[in-house]
């Protein structure tokens, strides 16, 4: 090959080279578009909600000296005379008093750990099994914060091993440790003494621990004469303490939630809601009695509740959220919103193509709506590109459904893994 011909090849592939280049860089520089990637999207329309619960109670009081020791949990059913409280001199009788207690719970179940009858017919595979389950069950109460429950959790696993060393021989039995239990807690019983005096009930109902002052304010029957105004009072109110209330009595384990909030069609007369309290993990549903429209675009609203837990029962302001329906998808700008006969959808960028998908709507907002999340090529797929921009229908490409499946791939491929927009949004 001549020197002529080398030069002449030289000089195509460096124009070849120029072209190449050329046409990218003019593609780069003006063929930018007004995208938005498709993400996945929460929406929930929870509405916070203050209400005061209303119900028929009366104080119960003690006029004596001492220390109160409770009996029962806040919402317990009690008979007329029913004890449910006895008063002490000091805190250290009711400190020793549950120390024997909880050194009587101990002694049990270490007896029953060695006796026979639960030994001798219990393979230690299943006990093992057992210890495992219990385990996780504690690591799973701590995960999702049931503090609350793990004493019994703790006490029930330390049960399930003493029965495991009977069953596999580490221990011949418990009677040394059982004996010292046994002298301790004759020892916190001697400390603790007798109570000086007893707080029985004064009628048949629910018992609550604490008394705030609204008992005789707030009652069933004077539910019409409260106003929204006293109802933000007391929901601002600090906690008050009544003298010489040891609790109170309700004669009916239904109540009454009464609040005001933003206007809301979803709101009217006659319908169920779920409330979620914030002092419990509990979801409430409740029945709207009423709805009356109130100044500035409010309405005031009467719910009833025929639930009682320890949470509720104890509950004067109810700080929560009324719970409607939540929604995942993907997110859409309305503005992104387009036609192709009468299929509703929008135009992604498919590499280096502008392709029609479908759109499943299955929730609308303001400025956007969510489409269902789906594996289907024909429809929108998180990490698309949307283009916000309108379309030339000259410059979209008839890829089919396969075709736009290839390439949205090798465009998604450096996303790695799909990962959820914390995009919730609540209204």
């Amino acid at each position: 090959m001549n020197s002529l011909t080398i030069k002449f090849l030289a000089a195509l592939i460096a124009v070849l080279m120029v072209t190449v280049i050329g046409s990218q860089l003019y593609y780069i520089f003006n063929e930018k578009h007004d995208t938005e990637e498709a993400v996945i999207t929460t929406v929930n329309e929870n509405i916070s909600f203050d209400g005061v619960v209303v119900r028929n109670e009366t104080v119960l009081n003690y006029n004596g000296s001492g220390v109160i020791d409770y009996l029962l949990p806040d919402g317990s059913k009690v008979k007329t005379d029913d004890v449910v409280a006895q008063v002490y001199n000091n805190e250290d009788q009711i400190l020793a008093k549950k120390k024997a207690a909880d050194l009587t719970v101990e002694i049990d179940k270490l007896s029953k750990a060695q006796n026979p009858g639960t030994t001798n017919f219990i393979q230690p595979e299943a006990i093992k099994n057992k210890i495992n389950s219990q385990y996780k069950q504690m690591l799973t109460g701590i995960a999702k914060g049931n503090y609350s429950e793990l004493g019994e959790m703790k006490s029930d696993l330390s049960m399930t091993m003493n029965i495991y060393d009977i069953v596999t021989k580490s221990q011949t039995g418990f009677d040394s440790r059982m004996n010292q239990l046994k002298a301790e807690k004759d020892k916190q019983t001697a400390a603790a003494s007798s109570p000086t005096g007893t707080i029985k009930t004064t009628q048949t109902g629910y018992f609550v621990s604490s008394a705030d002052g609204y008992e005789t304010e707030l009652s069933i029957d004077k539910l019409d004469s409260i106003t929204p105004q006293r109802i933000k009072e007391i929901v601002d109110a600090a906690p008050k303490r009544l003298e010489n209330a040891v609790g109170k009595i309700f004669d009916n384990y239904s109540c009454k939630i009464v609040g005001v909030l933003k206007n809301d069609k979803r709101i009217v007369e006659g319908v169920d809601l779920k409330l979620a309290m914030s002092a419990s993990k509990s979801l409430y549903v409740v029945h709207v009695d009423s709805v009356k429209p109130v100044e500035d675009d409010n309405i005031m609203v009467v719910m009833s509740c025929d639930r009682l837990d320890e949470e509720l029962a104890a509950t004067r302001v109810a700080s929560s959220l009324i719970v409607f329906d939540e929604y995942t998808g993907v997110r859409v700008p309305r503005k992104a919103i387009r036609f192709n006969g009468e299929q509703k959808g929008v135009y992604v960028i498919v590499g280096k193509d502008i392709v029609f998908k479908k759109i499943d709507v299955i929730y609308e907002g303001d400025d956007f709506v969510l489409s269902k999340n789906t594996d289907d090529q024909e429809y929108l797929l998180v990490f698309d590109q949307i283009l916000l921009e309108n379309v030339d229908s000259s410059k979209v490409s008839t890829l089919s459904p396969k075709d736009s499946s290839s390439n949205s791939d090798e465009s998604n491929s450096s996303k790695g893994k799909e990962a959820e927009s914390d995009g919730s949004s609540q209204k």
